[in-house]
């Protein structure tokens, strides 16, 4: 008798549990997937074309010798030149700060033998400045050239986000603008009448970095004459809404 009560009510909790599993897959949570009956959907997008206002350049210094020590040596002297030069140029010292810092063991290789050869040892110091003075990047690339930087690994143009802040306000409202204009076109086209905004989101903002490639090969230093020409070009923005409009 107590066997049979058992079964009975192994049954009917497992009878209760799969009503619950099935009531609970059942139910539509708001906002999982959206309601899209009697909706059109459209994107917007508004570009503005901007002149960047910081400016990243990345100077580097590579000295190699038989140990360690001298290779180090010889590469802070450098590059204590080439800070100094590029202050005297104009950057200020919260502009720069070490990007990049390594000390490694070169070797010569013998296929024939298999067998590697410590030659001596490579140390590099890369140093970045990022400043809001674009006017001086020719000068700067010129003075750390001539104070000894062998290697110029990259200069690229941005736009700040102080600037990016001041955009966005008209940026999303033109693009708000277009998406309701492309609706208009498609109501018409289609002979529906929009009745109302259902959902919009704001897609985020795109700022490219435009780089500017440099070789990275010994580099000499310029004439004092002639000054390396660095032009920036503007920066395209874009911003994208989409919105969701109810039609009737």
């Amino acid at each position: 008798m107590n066997t049979k009560f058992l079964i009975i009510s192994t049954v009917a909790v497992a009878v209760i549990a799969i009503a619950i599993i099935n009531a609970a897959s059942a139910q539509v949570y708001p906002g999982t997937i959206p309601d899209t009956n009697n909706t059109i959907s459209v994107t917007g997008t508004a570009i503005q074309k901007v002149e960047p206002d910081r400016v990243t350049a990345t100077f580097a210094i590579e000295t190699t010798s038989k140990t360690a020590g001298d290779a180090l040596r010889a590469n802070s002297e450098a590059m204590n030149k080439v800070l100094g030069a590029l202050k005297d140029a104009g950057v200020q010292e919260n502009e720069t700060h070490t990007s990049f810092f390594s000390i490694s063991p070169t070797y010569n290789y013998s296929q024939s033998d298999n067998v590697q050869e410590l030659k001596g040892y490579t140390v590099t110091n890369s140093i970045m400045v990022e400043s809001s003075n674009l006017s001086n990047v020719s000068s700067w690339i010129d003075a750390a050239v001539g104070a000894g930087a062998n290697r110029v690994d990259g200069l690229s143009f941005t736009v700040s986000e102080q600037k990016m802040d001041k955009l966005r306000a008209d940026l999303t409202q033109q693009a708000i603008d277009n998406a309701r204009n492309k609706a208009d076109a498609l109501a018409q086209a289609l002979d529906i009448k929009i009745t109302g905004v259902k959902a919009a989101s704001l897609n985020d903002f795109s700022n490219p970095v435009s780089p500017l490639s440099l070789s990275l090969a010994p580099m000499a230093a310029a004439p004092e004459s002639i000054k390396t020409p660095i032009t920036p070009d503007d920066q395209t923005i874009t911003s994208t809404v989409t919105v969701i409009y109810k039609i009737g």
